[in-house]
């Protein structure tokens, strides 16, 4: 049975570059692999459950955007910016919800979250 999945994976590899939009299904699936990654490093790892990462995910997105459409940067420096603008976003709150455990660093994140 694993092979068989593995055979119609490798299948789907191959023919994807021939379907359209394979660079723009990539890249998507690139940018939520590297977004579990992340919670799975804090929840796996750290046991700290946070709701968080869409909010830094978002906010990185949207930075990117606006430098890209109105300021006019190239890309490269657009996602740079957007980035260090989710880091900074970051710090901020992780100066306020690293000194909670459990529910209470789960509702910290949450309402953050909401807020952004």
């Amino acid at each position: 049975m694993l092979r068989i999945t593995y055979l119609v994976l490798l299948a789907f590899a191959l023919a994807a570059p021939f379907l359209g939009l394979y660079p723009v299904f990539v890249m998507k699936l690139l940018c939520f692999a590297l977004f579990a990654c992340a919670f799975n490093l804090l929840l796996g790892f750290t046991g700290l459950l946070s709701f968080g990462h869409a909010a830094f995910f978002g906010s990185a997105a949207y930075v990117t955007g606006w430098f890209i459409k109105s300021q006019g940067w190239t890309p490269e420096l657009a996602l740079l910016a957007g980035a260090v603008a989710a880091g900074l976003i970051g710090l901020l709150v992780g100066l306020v919800a690293i000194r909670r455990q459990g529910i209470y660093f789960a509702m910290i994140t949450l309402a953050i979250a909401q807020m952004v």
